[in-house]
């Protein structure tokens, strides 16, 4: 039976999660891009050399602008197999991350926020311990955070929700409150979203070969999750080769193996069939 689990941001726990998914294996997370696409057709890049980054938007071609940053960042992937992340819905806001250590979990994190296409820094967010990028909400007010919290198990992660206004972290954690303890794991795999970014859909692969993989369904604009186990995945199809692919309405999610359907969703219920 499928089951569908509900989150949301709680009050009364200190750490905050999605308590689904995971990042790379060999490491805390998925790491860096080699670029994002904004919904305008805007590709931004961002190459760390000698203590510096240069990020540049680009578009048909041409250098929109460019800045150079101290530091070492880069484009956030939000998939094992490199798809670019940190815009934001509307493509306003670009969020740029450090690179992984894969030597364990780092003290202190720092992400740099740059207004676009302009590219106009808007600050830095430093944080004490291991994060990773998410997504953002619709309205620019939420970023989410991956969050490690155990050395001896890096792919297992909780998700943070940081109130960009405040520039804090939410108290409280995205759990599923049927079962708040549960720390489920895997990897990203794919990533579909809604037209306008208030829901972001990820298929993930849990480690073990005797679990299913599942979608993690994140309602951005409201700080409130779903995960929903799929039924089956085809014997000998590639799982990294998965995709997710909403329909034009939004109303159906469908998630395909390399040469088959495995599994439609529908996003309002979030039934599978």
């Amino acid at each position: 039976m499928t089951r569908v689990r509900w989150a949301t941001v709680g009050s009364v726990l200190v750490a905050a999660a999605v308590v689904c998914g995971t990042a790379l294996g060999v490491g805390p997370w998925p790491g860096l891009a080699r670029w994002v696409d904004g919904p305008s057709g805007t590709r931004y890049v961002a190459k760390a050399a000698a203590g510096e980054t240069t990020v540049r938007a680009i578009k048909n071609g041409a250098v929109l602008a460019s800045a150079t940053l101290d530091g070492a960042y880069g484009i956030p992937a939000v998939t094992s197999v490199g798809l670019g992340g940190g815009l934001s819905p509307d493509g306003r806001l670009l969020v740029l991350a450090e690179p992984p250590q894969y030597e364990g979990l780092r003290d202190q994190s720092s992400f740099v926020l740059l207004s676009t296409p302009g590219l106009s820094r808007l600050g830095t967010i430093r944080l004490r311990g291991e994060f990773g990028f998410d997504a953002i909400s619709p309205d620019r007010r939420t970023l989410y955070l991956i969050q490690h919290v155990s050395s001896s198990d890096l792919v297992r992660y909780v998700v943070r929700a940081y109130d960009l206004r405040a520039r804090r972290l939410v108290p409280g954690a995205i759990v599923d409150k049927r079962e708040p303890s549960e720390a489920m794991r895997g990897y990203p795999v794919a990533r579909a979203a809604s037209q306008r970014g208030a829901w972001v859909y990820t298929l993930y692969n849990r480690p073990s070969e005797n679990e299913l993989p599942f979608v993690h369904a994140l309602n951005a604009a409201r700080r409130i999750a779903f995960c929903i186990d799929l039924p089956r995945w085809p014997q000998g199809a590639d799982i990294w080769s998965g995709r997710l692919q909403l329909s034009a309405d939004g109303r159906e999610l469908v998630v395909r193996a390399p040469e088959s359907v495995v599994a439609r969703i529908d996003t309002k219920s979030l039934a599978v069939r």
